[in-house]
């Protein structure tokens, strides 16, 4: 694959995903805190806005889809040649978990919690469902799902692209041009996609929500990625302790049935 530009690579990998979050979480911190603006006429304010409307609204399928592409073809355009192999599989499961993690906290969590704390502005309505059918406005702990989505996209973004360039991105020169053309363009859609999270994450800081709801919002997004990314191959990579390896030994040496295939995936 022909390098990408140092502007590309620059903006994908550095800083370090850790520094991004940290730099994520005191953004909408401060901005949130000093620049808040609770009435504007702006663009950005409107949260019926097209940006808001056709992209951060839908801002995971935006994500998953190319990321998923980029890894199709990387994989297909590899000396394997395979959609599934070694190396990808383990990419798709963890973009099958985040999805898991956007659907559960986004879809699900978040909306509870905003039900069960809320009040409808007419209270004879007692549901956010009612509320809003009749045009009126639900009053509750909101946690920003923008915050969340756009900080919870960037970060997955950034490690799973590294992980694509790490076992996909070495040159190969029976690769056609054509093809190398192909994964710069993911590429490039995939940074014009960081910068808009990043920007709508901004706006979102300025117009909407209390500061305690975009804070939450952006913790929401970091702790699964310290989760997913940091704690799991932490663990993966300790010694498994010797009590574990003399009992799978001793299914081994048993002849239980199983045992030598449980022995190759604890050692």
């Amino acid at each position: 694959m022909l390098p990408l530009s140092t502007s590309l690579q620059s903006y994908l990998f550095s800083p370090s995903p850790g520094t991004r979050a940290a730099t994520y979480l005191l953004l909408v911190w401060l901005v949130s805190l000093t620049l808040f603006q609770e009435i504007s006429t702006n663009f950005f304010s409107n949260i019926k806005n097209p940006l808001n409307q056709y992209f951060v609204k839908y801002a995971w399928g935006w994500t998953l889809f190319p990321l998923s592409f980029l890894l199709l073809m990387s994989s297909i355009f590899s000396k394997k040649g395979t959609m599934l192999n070694t190396k990808s599989v383990p990419i798709w499961l963890r973009l099958a978990v985040c999805t898991s993690v956007w659907f559960g906290l986004a879809q699900v969590v978040f909306p509870y919690i905003e039900e069960s704390t809320g009040v409808c502005e007419v209270s004879r309505l007692l549901t956010k469902r009612s509320c809003r059918d009749e045009g009126f406005g639900w009053r509750g702990f909101d946690i920003s799902g923008h915050c969340f989505l756009l900080t919870w996209n960037n970060l997955v973004i950034i490690e799973e692209m590294k992980m694509v360039k790490l076992y996909f991105g070495g040159s190969n020169s029976e690769r056609h041009p054509l093809q190398d053309l192909v994964i710069k363009s993911i590429h490039l859609l995939i940074c014009l996609l960081m910068i808009l999270w990043e920007v709508m994450m901004f706006c979102t800081s300025l117009y909407f929500h209390t500061t305690l709801e975009k804070v939450l919002g952006t913790i929401c997004a970091i702790t699964p990625w310290l989760v997913l990314y940091r704690l799991m191959p932490m663990l993966y990579s300790l010694p498994m302790p010797r009590v574990s390896r003399t009992i799978t030994q001793y299914m081994s040496l048993s002849g239980t049935p199983g045992a030598s295939w449980v022995l190759a995936r604890l050692e």
